[in-house]
């Protein structure tokens, strides 16, 4: 679960939160690498010495687009909990779909989470409950619920995890990095990936079911 990693103090708060939307709205157009600090500031509509008060760099706003992304996940994911679904194909396939329009929504500042966690771990990852594994077993839960109606054994736990797994990095790749590898492999639409992952993966949920 993610925390409110913001100031106490109202003022800082609102600042902080100016700063956030500045370069949520500057991603929008360019990579994070490209955007000055004078852009944010700007954005925010404050000097670059009020940046420089609140903030040592650019890369020290990431733990909150870190933490603010992590939010809109908790609550992607308690409506995705929700939504009626029959069997095991029409989980997989609405996990699937909603997944993608998650992350297309989302495309400039995942981007920027998925390549600055990898730089700045220490500083991403700072807090504990920055921890993305719960979401992943939420979404594994709702796939073991259509595999079985008794207490899901090691197996079956395993091939949820890894259901979600290959879900989550395939939409990933055919989302932020469509022209490289590896999802240079599968240039295909949007809409027919997704339906040919949904059909490996339901096929492979199935054989592990029992």
């Amino acid at each position: 679960m993610s925390s409110d990693l913001r100031p106490k103090q109202q003022r800082s708060q609102l600042t902080h939160d100016k700063f956030l939307l500045a370069l949520q709205n500057a991603l929008a157009d360019k990579y994070f690498e490209h955007i000055s600090i004078k852009e944010l500031a700007k954005g925010a509509g404050v000097s670059v010495g009020t940046f420089y008060r609140r903030f040592e760099n650019k890369e020290a706003l990431l733990p909150l687009l870190y933490d603010d992304f992590g939010l809109q996940l908790e609550q992607w994911v308690n409506q995705v909990e929700v939504m009626p679904c029959e069997s095991l194909v029409e989980q997989v396939a609405m996990v699937s779909q909603q997944t993608a329009t998650f992350l297309l929504a989302r495309k400039s500042v995942f981007r920027t989470i998925h390549l600055n966690s990898r730089l700045h771990t220490e500083t991403l990852f700072a807090d504990p409950s920055n921890d993305r594994k719960h979401v992943y077993q939420r979404i594994a839960a709702l796939l073991l619920a259509k595999m079985t109606t008794d207490t899901p054994n090691e197996k079956q736990l395993n091939a949820a995890n890894m259901a979600v797994f290959m879900l989550v990095n395939g939409i990933l790749d055919q989302i932020l990095y469509p022209h490289i590898t590896p999802a240079i492999a599968c240039q295909v639409p949007l809409e027919d990936y997704l339906n040919q992952l949904i059909e490996m993966i339901c096929a492979y949920l199935a054989i592990h079911s029992h």
